[in-house]
């Protein structure tokens, strides 16, 4: 672990805050150069970047905080106090959705899909990198094992092997980023599909790698390890039901309208 990269003077420069920042800044670079092979509006993705990784931000702290409550709800004040840790990945996702998405572009009767498709190697490059933040201050980590690469977390102190979890998960997002652009290389896409295609595959990561996280809570655990559900798995699921099924209309229209046109050319 590494949670402090470099000093300037007294002033600390924390691993974690040091690779989000660099995750927000390549997600973006990645999100505005989409955008430009696209022919969007460079203007209006600059604006919705920004709108983008502030609803983010904060999406992620509230969402922490209501799951935490219990820790916050003696000292309130604490609540404000971001610069010491507690963020949840799902629920900026979902506050920056739907706030960028949905209260922006859908009211401005924008293209929702082309600009879907234009955030998800963004968000999944961005991710990426965030995690490797969370790997060198030593949060996020997994339960105990004994396989070769297990690691051991200093900030712990109790010297145990543990899986981890977090560099899982950002070689994961790595990986289905450079398979969405394989993907969208080699088939033609309806507009929208590459994003909820990303999506699907980012929850699908997190619900696995969840079994191998260190977790206290769960919504029910069972006696075998497949029969728990934490919080994230079943947000996961959820996230993962809806894109399928937004995923599936979008194609099956397509598919359909297809039809109906080669049995108006061909009515024999």
């Amino acid at each position: 672990m590494y949670p402090i990269l470099f000093k300037i003077g007294n002033f600390p420069v924390k691993s974690y805050w040091a690779f989000m920042a660099l995750g927000f800044l390549i997600g973006g670079i990645i999100v505005y150069l989409e955008t430009k092979n696209k022919n969007l509006d460079l203007h209006k993705a600059r604006n919705l970047i920004l709108i983008t990784i502030i609803s983010a931000f904060i999406g992620s702290r509230l969402s922490y905080v209501v799951l935490n409550f219990n820790s916050y709800q003696k000292d309130l004040l604490r609540i404000f106090q971001f610069w010491k840790g507690g963020f949840s990945w799902q629920g900026g996702f979902i506050v920056a959705f739907l706030i960028t998405f949905f209260l922006v572009l859908k009211n401005n009767k924008e293209n929702l899909g082309k600009w879907c498709d234009c955030y998800v190697l963004g968000i999944l490059i961005g991710h990426s990198i965030g995690r490797i933040g969370c790997f060198l201050n030593g949060c996020c980590y997994g339960i105990t094992t004994n396989i070769p690469w297990a690691i051991k977390n200093p900030s712990l102190g109790d010297n145990l092997l543990r899986h981890p979890t977090q560099l899982y998960e950002s070689l994961s997002y790595l990986l289905i980023f450079f398979l969405l652009i394989y993907y969208s290389q080699k088939t033609k896409l309806k507009n929208g599909s590459l994003f909820f295609i990303g999506v699907i595959l980012h929850s699908l990561a997190r619900f696995i790698i969840e079994y191998l996280r260190y977790n206290e809570d769960f919504i029910y655990q069972g006696k075998m390890w497949f029969t728990t559900l934490s919080y994230a798995q079943l947000t996961a699921l959820i996230i993962i039901g809806i894109s399928l099924f937004i995923l599936l209309k979008i194609n099956c229209k397509k598919i359909i309208l297809n039809n109906l046109l080669i049995a108006k050319k061909n009515p024999n």
